[in-house]
Parts: structure tokens; sequence; C-alpha cells
């Protein structure tokens, strides 16, 4: 067995988890998300460059908060959700054990938040090169151009809701596209509901999206949704100095109010 999975096995025989969450390899030999119940399946367990998923997104389910003691295979997207998702008060009364392989490829095995949040902030990442040429292209063009890009891209939305399934962000039991008493956003894949969905969405995760990129990776028509949340936290960054998955302390810049926060950015 490989170190991830020994390690993992001595921690269902000690009792520290009853349920790991962490990735295998399918048939088409990409790696899938996997649920692992006991020691003895640990051989399926896999760790490498390939494993993008953010395993976070589990951590809402409930058939997952019932198994009470649970252990979460992480990278680095993965950890920055998970020190979001403390800082909202979301995981209080889950009992995790998060591990994650550094860059030696050493295995390592977080006994608290603090110490997550601590490697985060010492291993943060930038942007990858491909976003970076695709943000600074949009923005050289003008307001009307970067509108008339948005409109086309999303004309192709067919709204399954992949980018809000696939989001450890987005974990309100109850969602506004699922209103219909009234019906705040149509239903009905057209360009004006489809822009309205987007941006609603963009406004949600302004100062919480941690640049996983899930979204934009899992749109089964290619569109870089991801780029909008990346683009405000850039901005949310410039103005107030806040990044997102970066603290387990409470508050984003945008549920916060200080007297000397600059306003240039109403203008």
């Amino acid at each position: 067995m490989t170190p991830l999975q020994n390690k993992v096995a001595v921690l269902f025989e000690n009792g520290t988890i009853s349920l790991m969450i962490g990735f295998k390899t399918a048939i088409n030999k990409l790696p899938v998300p996997c649920f692992i119940n006991n020691a003895s399946q640990v051989e399926q367990l896999i760790f490498t460059p390939e494993c993008k998923g953010n395993l976070s997104v589990y951590l809402h389910k409930i058939e997952v908060k019932q198994a009470q003691k649970i252990g979460i295979l992480a990278n680095v997207a993965t950890l920055r959700s998970l020190v979001q998702l403390t800082s909202e008060n979301q995981l209080g009364a889950i009992e995790k054990t998060v591990i994650t392989i550094n860059a030696q490829n050493e295995v390592l095995v977080f006994t608290s938040m603090e110490e997550v949040e601590q490697y985060v902030q010492a291993n943060f990442p930038a942007y990858t090169d491909e976003d970076k040429k695709l943000l600074e292209h949009l923005n050289s063009l003008t307001r009307t151009e970067r509108w008339q890009y948005w409109t086309e891209q999303f004309s192709a939305c067919v709204k399954c809701y992949a980018c809000r399934a696939v989001c450890p962000m987005c974990y309100c039991s109850s969602c506004t596209v699922e209103s219909n008493q009234p019906q705040w956003i149509k239903v009905s894949s057209e360009t004006t509901g489809n822009l309205e969905w987007h941006t609603m969405r963009a406004m949600h995760l302004a100062g919480r999206c941690i640049n996983c990129g899930e979204c934009g990776r899992i749109c089964p028509v290619g569109i870089p949704v991801h780029l909008l949340t990346a683009q405000i936290n850039l901005d949310i960054e410039k103005e107030f100095g806040a990044k997102t998955g970066y603290s387990c302390k409470s508050g984003y810049a945008m549920n916060t109010f200080k007297p000397g926060d600059k306003e240039q950015f109403i203008k």
C-alpha cells in the first residue's frame, strides 16, 4: 500500500474516522470521488495532480454528516474551502480529519483548522496562466465589449445548475432559482434569464468564492463562469485587502463594515 493508504487505514483502525472522502481511478483512468467505509477499502485511494475536484462540497450532504467522524482528502482548493466554510460557521458540528499530500510527497494529517489555515497561507495558490491571460483580455475590453462577450457566453447556458451543485460555497437549503412564488429567475434557458442567474450567483459568491475553478471546469458547454467571481475576488482584494479561504476568522469583505473602508469601487 502507498503511504496515503497506510495512513488512512490506521485512522480507520484506531477509530479516528468512520468515513473517508477521497479519490479513486475511474474506468477512463481519470480520478473520481469515492467514499470509503473501512480499512479494507483503502487500496483504491489515490492522490495525483489530476485530482482537481473540490471534495468539501460533500460535507453539506446529510448522508455524509451522519457518518460523524469524517476524513477528507484535500487538495489546496479543498483546504481553502474548509477555511472559508469554517469562517462562515458551517463546519462546527462536523468531526473531521483533513489529509493532504504536500509538494514533497509527504502525507500530512491536520489535527485542527488552525493547522489547515497555516498550511493554506503558506501555500496560497496563484491564478493559472490560462485564467490570467483571459482575465487580462477581458479587462482590456470596453464595458460594451465585455457585455457582448458574457451575453454570448451565457446564451449557451442550458440551466443545468452544475455550477451551483459543484460549488462548496453554494450551501443554501433552498435556492432562489427553485422558488416559483414569486419566481425571481426564469426557469427556461434563454439569454435574459441566464444572465440573471449567473449575475445573482456571482453576487452571492462575492468575497466568498475560493477560486477552485470547479464551476468553469464542470460546465458542460464550456462557459468560463469561474472568471466572474475570480475578477470580483481581485477587485475585493484590491479595495479591501481581503483574501477568500485565507483565514478561519468569521466575517468576510462583503458582510463587514468599517468606517474607514474605501468607496472608490462604487464609482
